[in-house]
């Protein structure tokens, strides 16, 4: 018997068995809201995405080669990018949304990390793309959590998605007609430039219906993006979170010089009741060669950046 206490004592006084339990009960004491240990969430807090930051585990590498459905689509973002955002801001069997779901990324990383998910989508094209990429995951991977794709227009959400659904959406809108300015750019200025030989730039046109909010001029876009932000809030839960992936843009045909998407976006968010709750930068530069932009008269910078746009559902 004292051979026996002497050992626990013995033990006990290891202080790596101390350390070690220690990182046990403070891992159980503290998982966030999303599940996340304490060092997990302080990996996962960085505001600044960089592509070849080789020191940073958790934001490199978010790009990959694109594969077939992906490569149906003018602008799809990385699979690892929206399954870094589901692990930061939701848990497993949490609901996730996507009201612009395209060929169904989100859908697909909500499978792979275990929560439900709904997307709607205009273009039947792509809604019929995105489940077919379901059904070749859940023939592989099959679980028990559902999937519903719906080809509809997202201003019709609420259709679809019952109030309090959602715990986070997670989303890239089409950016207003910009897109019809960029497909005349390649067609001209660009025709021949290393923005669209070298910088893997492709543009395409998502739809030609009237509905389509790729269709639409900026301001008429800002207003509609309004209906879409009030449902996404009427489905969220009290707490939840709407992460909107978007890159700001330059009209200087027309002499705009800058068009800051992301912050006329917080905006029209905050307008409609959402809490504007954060702001992460996705550094897209290792992606891209530098190019000359205005010269020889006037310089501007290469954005060759995206923003995440956080908002949160609070009181």
């Amino acid at each position: 018997m004292e051979e026996n206490i002497n050992k626990i004592v013995s033990e006990t006084d290891n202080p790596l068995l101390v350390k070690r339990e220690i990182e046990n009960e403070e891992k159980k004491a503290k998982l966030g809201f999303n599940g996340l240990t304490p060092s997990e969430w302080a990996l996962l807090s960085k505001n600044v995405i960089n592509e070849d930051e080789l020191l940073n585990p958790v934001w490199n590498n978010l790009s990959s080669p694109r594969n077939k459905y992906q490569l149906e689509h003018g602008a799809v973002y990385p699979i690892k990018l929206a399954e870094r955002l589901i692990k930061m801001y939701s848990k497993e069997g949490d609901t996730i949304f996507d009201p612009f779901l395209g060929i169904g990324t989100a859908i697909i990383a909500a499978h792979n990390l275990k929560r439900h998910a709904i997307g709607t989508e205009l273009n039947p094209k792509f809604a019929k793309i995105a489940e077919n990429w379901l059904y070749d995951i859940e023939g592989i991977f099959k679980n028990d959590l559902h999937y519903k794709i719906v080809n509809d227009d997202c201003r019709n959400l609420l259709n679809h998605v019952r109030s309090e659904k959602i715990q986070l959406t997670v989303t890239s809108p089409p950016y207003a007609d910009f897109i019809q300015k960029s497909l005349k750019d390649r067609a001209t200025v660009h025709k021949t430039s290393i923005i669209k030989n070298e910088n893997n730039s492709t543009v395409k046109q998502y739809s030609e219906s009237e509905k389509d909010f790729g269709n639409l001029p900026y301001p008429e876009f800002l207003e509609q993006i309004k209906e879409v932000l009030t449902a996404n809030l009427t489905v969220t839960k009290q707490g939840g979170y709407s992460c909107w992936v978007v890159k700001d843009y330059r009209d200087t045909k027309n002499k705009i010089p800058y068009v800051p998407f992301h912050s006329d976006l917080a905006r029209a968010g905050e307008e409609v009741g959402w809490k504007f709750h954060d702001l992460i930068i996705w550094d897209q530069t290792g992606q891209r060669r530098l190019v000359l932009l205005g010269y020889p008269s006037v310089l501007y910078s290469n954005q060759n950046c995206s923003f995440i746009v956080i908002f949160r559902k609070v009181n």
